[in-house]
């Protein structure tokens, strides 16, 4: 197909003419007054380029109505006075630059998309213009997307449209680069960004044949005594910072790794329903979880507690694998109960071997905890795509490198991220970079303790670089980091929170070890267990059905309450008992009782059983219930018991209550009501004198992934209704449970006489009671001494 070339009467258009052709192209080139509109759609071009030319936008003829006609239908690059015909029809003003650039060449920085893909930063390139757009009147749909040192505009990129401008001159044989510029142009196909298709077969452009070719050319002896050409160029150069090496140092790894990333960024955007577009829209139908704020999370611990970040990352360049076959939820997980602030995700998937999916999952993971940590994207960011994706895919913050941005590409990143609903982690290294974040108003600030360049540690850094950080921003401490005496010189020099990578991945107790960073009086070891932790039995005391008898069972030390909502059951209470209950007991346990957040209870019963857990199977399901802090940072948590009611009745319910669980006494157990519900579920399995072990682990894989607990209780065909019968079963079938370490409630005839003896058998993870520990004749009506008794009798207290 055609290429369009618009020539504005200058003799430049020849040498653009000659680099199209040269990468396959099939030009036909038109003075800018020898041809219509009508005859230029009938020519049918895949894409169009506006020449240089002398002069002003207003006097490059047909370039402005051809740009107009075929804007949004296939790729558009101006070049000079074409790229000034861009910034003016969309409503920016030309004029002069105030430099005499004529035959010079200039470094040019640029942001590394689309046009620039592949391109080093600051090329040589070569301008012949006195005018130029100004910036005071960069029209909306317009990003600036190359500029000089002195800020003078070098290139715009239209923000929807395929449509891309130069003011340099990328023909020239003193530009640098130029010949990448037109063969990244000529492989696009379509006309918006958000359904573009990059067909780089169609171009006659070979990476090692192109270094090649320049590194031959770069030798060639000219004019000036056997001097290089490349060194005549910047000889020839207005920028201040000149060097006449014909080759410039080899890529860093932290260019590699972005110049990787935009490659990435192009390639999933240009996936069926996977553009800008589709993703704007996804997120317009609310489809992203729902975010909270980064910086508040970071700064709510208790006082001379550090906010820990802690980081799910599979290898890194640095040091190659570090634990490749890292489950990302299963470890969020163990984070977040672990009092983890945020929990930092590397998504980039060459270097680091990270994913979106590990995010997604590791969001999934924690989305039932009251108080959940923050999860931050954690990758090379440069596209506002990237940004898309990390919020339809659960992110609450990302990570913006300074190292990697020029100042409008860090603003417009920073806005655009706050207008998503998050608040970036500005990386800095050094104070430049540090003087650059902070002018540009970032409220929470990393200081990368490694030099991302050559892999160093300077653990000095984040102390040198504290005293420039404004005190409403939060500051950070990035890397280096390996135990509590590591970050004690960053808190004393203001930091709030340290991002801990390789040695938390690496570490076997990975609660003990965060757990040690949050506070200074835990001290750590493989096989920490807090000492008020040293036993796991949880207590339930179920069918309470008034104030009195609720606040008893606190003080006695109950763990959970439970309200029977049954209308079969003597023990019934409706909502609004139901919720009187549970007000008058949160502001009593509130107000006059230090509660041990149950997150923590939970946690340490079992501290290092998820880090180790990889499989899907329903051991590690329920264990990682039991683990994962599913339930809210308080005790007592009340639990509602239905049996026939509907997910909506039951829902409703839980709403008006505050209920923190639900148990379902159905005799037919429903596998799907607990997504149905709002609060994690505990479905009872009966037992019966014929069940067996075997038989019980049968029905457990049924509820896996779905219920967060089970619970054991005698089967109505050894009583009445449907459970609840005050009989016991034969606890020795549970012990097939509790020798896989699953998790579980035991019920059934349960009273101060015989509890030792059920705990000692079946070795539950939390005991039942409800008749008894009640009076004698008064269903419903506790004994405050029996639920003493059973307390201490079950947990030893």
């Amino acid at each position: 197909m055609t290429t369009l070339l618009i020539d504005n009467y200058d003799s430049f258009t020849w040498n653009v003419y000659q680099l199209l052709s040269e990468l396959g192209a099939n030009v036909k080139v038109v003075r800018n007054d020898l041809i219509t509109i009508d005859e230029a759609i009938r020519l049918n071009p895949r894409n169009v380029v506006i020449s240089p030319g002398p002069g002003h936008p207003s006097t490059a003829g047909i370039s402005n109505d051809i740009i107009r006609h075929f804007a949004g239908l296939i790729p558009i690059l101006g070049v000079c006075l074409g790229e000034q015909c861009i910034y003016e029809i969309y409503g920016g003003t030309v004029s002069r630059v105030g430099e005499l650039v004529h035959g010079k060449t200039t470094q040019v920085m640029h942001d590394g998309l689309y046009l620039y893909d592949g391109v080093p930063q600051n090329i040589e390139c070569t301008r012949y213009h006195s005018l130029a757009g100004t910036l005071d009147t960069l029209p909306d749909v317009l990003t600036i997307t190359a500029r000089t040192a002195s800020g003078v505009i070098m290139g715009v990129r239209h923000n929807d449209l395929v449509m891309e401008g130069v003011q340099f001159h990328p023909e020239s044989i003193a530009s640098e680069s130029g010949r990448k510029l037109f063969a990244n142009f000529l492989s696009w196909e379509g006309g918006h960004w958000s359904s573009l298709k990059i067909k780089a077969h169609l171009v006659n452009y070979d990476e090692a044949t192109e270094l090649n070719r320049v590194a031959s050319a770069a030798s060639y002896p000219g004019v000036g005594n056997g001097i290089p050409l490349s060194a005549i160029t910047k000889l020839n150069s207005t920028s201040k910072s000149v060097t006449t090496t014909a080759t410039g140092p080899s890529e860093n790894i932290l260019e590699k790794i972005t110049r990787q990333r935009k490659r990435d960024v192009v390639a999933d955007m240009t996936k069926p329903g996977c553009s800008f577009l589709h993703l704007q829209r996804s997120i317009a139908l609310g489809l992203a979880p729902i975010a909270i704020n980064f910086k508040d999370r970071l700064v709510q611990n208790d006082q001379g507690q550090v906010a820990v970040l802690a980081e799910i990352k599979r290898a890194s360049p640095s040091k190659g694998d570090i634990c490749p076959s890292a489950h990302a939820a299963t470890i969020a997980q163990t984070y977040a109960v672990s009092g983890a602030s945020a929990i930092s995700v590397l998504t980039e998937p060459t270097w680091f071997k990270g994913s979106l999916s590990d995010m997604l999952q590791a969001r999934l993971a924690v989305q039932h905890i009251t108080n959940r940590p923050a999860i931050l994207c954690k990758d090379f960011i440069i596209d506002r795509y990237q940004i898309l994706q990390a919020r339809l895919h659960g992110a609450d913050t990302l990570l913006l490198i300074v190292a990697c941005l020029t100042d409008d590409q860090l603003l417009s990143l920073m806005s655009f991220s706050r207008q998503l609903g998050m608040e970036p982690l500005v990386e800095v290294a050094s104070a430049e970079e540090m003087q650059r974040a902070v002018k540009l108003g970032s409220q929470v600030i990393g200081v990368n303790n490694r030099d991302l360049k050559t892999f160093s540690v300077d653990t000095s850094r984040t102390t040198e670089l504290a005293s420039m950080v404004p005190s409403d921003v939060v500051l950070i401490a990035l890397s280096g980091i390996t135990c509590r005496r590591d970050i004690e010189p960053y808190l004393a020099a203001g930091a709030r929170g340290v991002l801990v990578g390789e040695a938390l991945m690496k570490a076997s107790n990975k609660h003990a070890f965060i757990g040690s960073l949050a506070d200074p009086s835990i001290p750590y070891s493989e096989s920490f267990q807090s000492a008020s932790m040293a036993h796991s039995q949880r207590v339930k005391i179920c069918g309470i059905t008034n104030t009195k008898d609720a606040i008893a069972a606190v003080d006695a030390g109950a763990d959970f309450l439970g309200l029977i909502f049954a209308s079969s059951s003597a023990r019934r209470v409706d909502a609004t008992q139901a919720a009187e209950i549970v007000l008058s007991v949160r502001k009593e346990t509130n107000t006059h009782r230090s509660v041990t957040p149950f997150s923590r209870v939970l946690a340490t019963s079992f501290p290092t059983y998820a880090s180790h857990t990889m499989n899907a199977s329903p051991e590690a399901w329920f264990m990682s219930r039991a683990t994962d802090g599913v339930l809210p940072r308080r005790t007592p948590l009340f639990v509602g018991v239905f049996t026939t009611q509907s997910a909506s009745e039951i829902q409703s319910i839980v709403d008006t209550v505050g209920l923190d669980l639900v148990q379902m006494h159905n005799a037919t157990p429903d596998p799907d009501l607990p997504a149905l519900i709002s609060v994690p579920t505990i479905q009872v399995l009966h037992v019966d004198p014929t069940t067996t072990g075997e038989a019980l682990l049968q029905q457990i894989s049924s509820f896996s992934h779905r219920a967060s607990f089970i619970l054991l209780d005698t089967s109505a065909a050894a009583g009445s209704g449907s459970g609840g019968s005050g009989q016991v079963f034969d606890w020795s079938v549970a012990k097939k449970i509790s020798a896989l370490k699953i998790p579980f409630f035991l019920a059934g005839g349960l009273c101060s006489n015989n509890v030792s003896e059920a705990v000692s058998t079946a070795q539950p993870w939390c005991v039942d009671v409800c008749s008894g520990v009640e009076m004698e004749g008064k269903k419903g009506i506790k004994d405050e001494s029996l639920m003493q008794l059973f307390v201490k009798n079950a947990a030893f207290r």
